[in-house]
């Protein structure tokens, strides 16, 4: 199996089509949306973003070097998506502002910076790509698409979350524990990405989460700012 390669060809075409797919697909929609002609599709979606991450575990376990302590599929992009598949279900604001920055910021940090050790076909590789890959797809249809909005509350509400959800993320990790190799690292709140990632830029886990919340909200403000400046102009 070759070894992954950041920005090489084969990761640089993933993200191309993942991209291609994820802003294309959206804007052809745009202008034939409704509510019932798409309905079906947006629970299909939804659903598919659900049960794909609590699925992961299980074929990791079967087909890669896994236990179930290292597979808890409680990342914050696994959150993300749940979030991104509840708000196309119900439509409620709350599971938006949670999938909307955090699928966004670190998704998209994910895709940038992924953390595998080889390239496709390896599972790993897949499994990150495609999953990463449909949440940035689901994310675009509810802004495009959908044209749904988020406003400072709902900036404040993703960091209200992930602010309460670090310390119960960081007792689930001394939880649940694992063999040496096979630990649970949920949020990366024990051990940095093994790829190359920002993370190498700051202190060891947990201490980088001081450094690291700042440059997250800073991140998440960005993403809010082009719907401020979208309200700006409609008034």
């Amino acid at each position: 199996m070759n070894e992954f390669i950041l920005f090489g060809t084969t990761h640089l075409l993933t993200l191309s089509i993942i991209f291609a797919i994820s802003l294309g697909v959206p804007f052809i929609l745009r202008n034939k949306y409704s509510l019932d002609s798409l309905s079906q599709f947006e629970k299909i979606l939804g659903f598919t973003l659900i049960l794909n991450e609590l699925m992961k575990p299980f074929y990791l376990i079967a087909f890669g070097d896994y236990k179930w302590t290292n597979t808890v599929p409680l990342h914050a992009c696994h959150i993300s998506s749940y979030a991104t598949g509840l708000f196309l279900l119900t439509r409620h604001q709350r599971f938006f502002d949670f999938a909307y920055f955090w699928g966004l910021g670190g998704g998209t940090m994910a895709l940038l910076t992924p953390d595998v050790e080889f390239t496709f076909p390896d599972l790993d590789f897949i499994t990150l790509f495609s999953g990463h890959g449909l949440l940035f797809f689901g994310l675009m249809y509810i802004v495009i698409v959908i044209g749904q909005k988020v406003t400072f509350s709902s900036l404040i509400n993703a960091l209200k979350y992930s602010l309460i959800l670090l310390p119960v993320m960081y007792g689930l990790n001394l939880l649940i524990g694992g063999e040496p190799g096979y630990e649970a690292n949920l949020w990366y709140l024990m051990k940095a990405p093994a790829g190359d990632s920002l993370m190498t830029l700051f202190p060891n886990p947990p201490m980088h989460v001081i450094p690291v919340f700042p440059l997250v909200a800073g991140i998440f403000y960005m993403l809010y700012l082009p719907f401020y400046f979208a309200e700006k102009k409609s008034k």
